[in-house]
């Protein structure tokens, strides 16, 4: 007798047979966690459904149950399909155009339950820019991954490509949100809703699942519409993400309780849809993760560092900032008036907000307006 799934595996499906052939077979290749698999087709061809009707169980997946749409009903609909009929303490929603690795499924329900907090997991993956390096194999740049079983960084968002998620997170967050137009920002979407409820959203540093990427909305015309029209009812929900600059000119001191502090109020921020620039001196040999982990805590893919060398920290800073064209800041905090006032000479230039870096309820009102605001960019 089968064991009762631990995970129930929610894979869509709209044609590209030539994705989810090799999807399915390294999905029951390296899954060892007893699962069910619960496949959404959302209309697809006669011929792929005739493929999917003939999938079988094999493996650690004891029951594969095929949910027949008979149009496209778009991500979110299809997905929430699965999710409404999955029964298992985990749910794992997944594309059809991935390749999975040895351990995938195993690290990331470890590290769903390494804290209560945690409520969106998604693996190591070449969406983050993870990638083999040249004339390596996926499976053998996934073996060197698990180097780091049970390590985690979070992260602002989960992307919705592979993406694991506790049943109880679901019970109180509720599914993805159909509010969008077919595809697009769902993710985004429900990991803001899960953070708003307290959780925290992370990638699983031990996993590695690979994406080949906008496989399924390759072939819609009217995809660089549909992504703006739901990137803009994303924005008018939740506020526009910002890039807010943190200068620091003296160098850290790993280990620190002034380190600690600091980096607990980027944290803070990285949270509220920010990504925070550290531009300061960086001990010789650590780099950003090092720093957090030196402090007991886990790092933060959205406080992004930035080294400055600690001769003239103050205008190596000012100058990486005015050079920077792409993407351009929103806010600049100042650690002291002197900065400040050269800085906010150069607003023609670099166009953001100059705020000293202790005013803290200035800085939260100038980030709400902004948020709000439409990008320049």
């Amino acid at each position: 007798m089968s064991q009762p799934p631990t995970c129930d595996l929610v894979l869509l499906s709209w044609n590209h047979l030539e994705q989810t052939r090799p999807c399915l077979e390294t999905l029951f290749a390296t899954t060892r966690v007893p699962s069910r698999l619960l496949i959404v087709d959302n209309g697809s061809a006669p011929d792929v459904r005739a493929f999917l009707r003939a999938v079988k169980p094999q493996g650690a997946v004891s029951e594969v149950v095929l949910l027949q749409n008979e149009q496209n009903e778009g991500f979110p609909r299809g997905m929430n399909r699965g999710i409404q009929t999955s029964t298992a303490p985990f749910v794992c929603l997944l594309n059809n155009d991935l390749r999975f690795t040895d351990g995938w499924l195993e690290e990331m329900l470890h590290v769903a339950q390494a804290d209560p907090s945690i409520g969106v997991v998604n693996p190591g993956s070449n969406t983050f820019g993870n990638r083999p390096a040249a004339g390596t194999s996926l499976q053998a740049h996934a073996q060197q991954m698990r180097q780091r079983h049970g390590r985690y960084t979070e992260v602002g968002m989960c992307i919705g490509f592979c993406m694991l998620i506790p049943r109880g997170v679901l019970e109180r967050v509720g599914g993805l949100t159909e509010e969008v137009e077919r595809a697009f920002f769902e993710d985004e979407d429900f990991c803001m809703r899960a953070q708003q409820a307290g959780y925290l959203c992370v990638v699983a540093e031990g996993a590695y699942v690979h994406h080949a990427e906008h496989q399924s909305v390759k072939d819609v015309p009217e995809r660089e519409a549909l992504f703006s029209r739901n990137k803009r009812w994303c924005e008018e929900k939740w506020g526009r993400r910002l890039r807010i600059v943190w200068p620091h000119f003296e160098p850290v001191v790993p280990g620190s309780a002034e380190l600690r502090r600091y980096l607990e109020r980027l944290v803070r921020w990285a949270r509220r849809r920010t990504y925070a620039y550290v531009y300061c001196p960086m001990p010789k040999r650590l780099d950003a993760e090092a720093l957090f982990r030196s402090v007991g805590l886990v790092p933060h893919s959205d406080v992004i560092w930035r080294a400055v060398p600690s001769a003239c920290p103050r205008w190596s800073a000012a100058g990486q900032i005015l050079l920077r064209r792409k993407k351009p800041f929103d806010i600049i905090t100042a650690p002291d008036a002197r900065w400040q006032r050269g800085m906010e000479q150069w607003r023609w230039w670099h166009r953001a907000a100059v705020i000293a870096a202790d005013h803290e309820d200035q800085l939260a009102d100038t980030w709400k307006q902004k948020s709000r605001s439409p990008s320049s960019s």
